[in-house]
């Protein structure tokens, strides 16, 4: 895999306040794309995410509506591409296929969403490793009624169902076992199949798992402003990240708001220094709002600032072991990091750092990116395989560019 070598100019004159251009949420893309496909539609959409993610649900989705029997549906590394679409292919009449998906992806959970699946009458088949993808599916009209869901490992098989329920024969009705993790991801699905009658023109918002990012960038370069378009203002999105904008205001990087639609960050450099001085760590439920995990532990060390996170276990599910993934690489740049079943926390700790350190990204967007952040304060730094972030921002070094950011690539 390639080294992304990234150094940090802090001496940097660019414009006064870079633009920096998020991408649409590939979370709200891939629940359109579904909602569209089963309503027979294809809208032009504005702000499509050219992320990989939804480039492979668009392929096959594109393949599905040829209606090829026999055909082998490749989503990549998409989590949630590849949940979506085998609840979508189990629900067809008619299909008949292969769903396969990256090696990596291939370690995540299916078998949940499966058992349910099969408990409504689909046909699935695992055709390697028990309870793991490929699998071939024959579709059907399901019979839908009661369904129960362990909701404890991912919110993504309930959205899966919500969205392909109306093509069974029965309503849909919900037995939800245990805690449902990032419940705004469902209550993100319930909304856009409400507003999705009203929209010729569906608008996929600009991405706020994608803006905490940067500010991350402002919590460690409080003197440097950023402005940032196409987000739409926290009370309108229908994204549970927006709550990045309270978190980070609370470690003191307020927001303002030039319209629905662009934000100026700006670091207060007061408040930071008082949650740096506290004398307990800053403790955050991150259960409703695990994408923004890395990005926080990285810049809350960083910035001095000790932290606890809570309700995390199924961050060891995600494109990582997103626990063990921070807890080794910030112990690379001197932090010791704790972890247990269900947190994440740094006491103010500190390890040796090594003069060169190279930051594994475990082909982890969330991870490559955060650790790119780092060096606003590290000044420099090496990530292992950082092309990653096409996976949800592929122009995420173009857009570090325009603040500050020197990016070299040695293959």
């Amino acid at each position: 895999m390639s080294l992304f070598q990234i150094d940090y100019d802090s001496g940097f004159c660019g414009d006064d306040y870079p633009v920096i251009e998020i991408p649409g949420s590939k979370s709200v893309a891939a629940r359109r794309l579904i909602i569209d496909y089963i309503r027979g539609e294809a809208p032009e959409y504005v702000n499509m995410p050219r992320c990989d993610d939804t480039l492979e649900l668009s392929a096959a989705l594109r393949d599905l509506r040829l209606g090829h029997s026999g055909n082998r549906y490749d989503l990549g590394s998409g989590g949630t591409s590849m949940r979506f679409f085998t609840a979508l292919a189990a629900s067809i009449e008619g299909f008949d296929g292969i769903v396969d998906c990256s090696p990596q992806l291939r370690r995540r959970p299916l078998s949940p969403l499966v058992d349910v699946l099969r408990a409504i009458g689909a046909d699935i088949e695992y055709l390697e490793e028990e309870g793991c993808p490929p699998i071939y599916i024959k579709g059907g009209k399901l019979k839908g009624g009661e369904v129960a869901v362990d909701t404890g490992i991912s919110s993504q098989f309930i959205s899966a169902l919500m969205l392909v329920s109306r093509l069974w024969a029965s309503p849909l009705s919900l037995g939800l076992r245990g805690e449902i993790v990032s419940r705004p991801y469902v209550e993100m699905t319930k909304r856009l199949l409400e507003m999705s009658d009203d929209d010729s023109a569906p608008y996929i918002e600009g991405d706020w798992s994608a803006a905490a990012f940067f500010y991350a960038y402002c919590l460690l370069v409080p003197d440097k402003d950023v402005r940032i378009g196409l987000l739409r203002k926290p009370d309108l999105s229908v994204q549970g990240d927006a709550a990045v904008a309270d978190i980070f205001k609370y470690l003191g990087v307020e927001s303002e708001w030039e319209g629905d639609g662009e934000v100026v960050l700006h670091g207060n450099r007061h408040v930071i220094d008082s949650r740096r001085s506290m004398s307990v760590p800053v403790e955050f439920d991150m259960g409703d709002v695990p994408d923004l995990v890395p990005a926080l532990a990285v810049c809350m060390a960083l910035a001095g600032i000790r932290f606890r996170f809570i309700k995390v276990s199924h961050l060891r599910h995600k494109e990582s072991d997103r626990l063990s993934a921070l807890q080794t690489e910030m112990g690379k740049i001197g932090f010791a990091v704790e972890t247990g079943d269900d947190f994440i926390s740094w006491d103010g700790r500190r390890l040796p750092m090594s003069k060169e350190v190279i930051i594994e990204s475990y082909e982890d967007h969330r991870i490559a990116m955060a650790f790119s952040i780092a060096a606003a304060k590290l000044h420099h730094i090496t990530i292992r395989g950082g092309q990653c972030v096409s996976k949800s921002f592929p122009g995420f070094y173009g857009e570090l560019r325009k603040i500050g950011f020197v990016i070299r690539i040695i293959y």
